[in-house]
């Protein structure tokens, strides 16, 4: 988070240019310079006890807390995936797909890529670190 704030990469320093104005000093005020580095934010800024659609319209309006997700905005792609979430391009001819089940499902796939069982992995009892 720090380098994204204060050092970003390509820019030779300042903060990431996805990142919107606004939303900026609200950042650096949890994540100061030399601050905490195991600061919590929420990564859904406005609805973060309920999982929604909302996370989509922060990340595509500059207030993604993580920079993977404000990667997604960049490529035609995953934006193109975003708009349809978000109805930006809804044509009545077709349903809107559903983001809570298309991530869930999503997450079940990921979660069967290359499993390792028994004695080749771990389960980590603090994400950030291994056992």
């Amino acid at each position: 988070m720090t380098k994204r704030l204060y050092n970003f990469f390509p820019r030779g320093g300042g903060s990431d240019p996805a990142i919107n104005p606004s939303f900026l000093p609200v950042l650096r005020a949890r994540c100061p310079l030399n601050g905490d580095v195991n600061a919590r934010l929420p990564i859904d800024q406005g609805s973060e006890q309920t999982f929604d659609i909302h996370i989509m319209q922060n990340i595509m309006n500059g207030f993604a807390v993580l920079e993977s997700d404000a990667r997604l905005r960049d490529d035609v792609t995953t934006r193109t995936v975003m708009d349809s979430y978000l109805g930006l391009f809804n044509n009545p001819l077709f349903n809107r797909p559903f983001f809570q089940s298309d991530f869930a499902d999503s997450m079940v796939k990921m979660g069967q890529i290359g499993v390792k069982t028994g004695f080749q992995g771990e389960i980590r009892r603090t994400c950030s670190r291994f056992n």
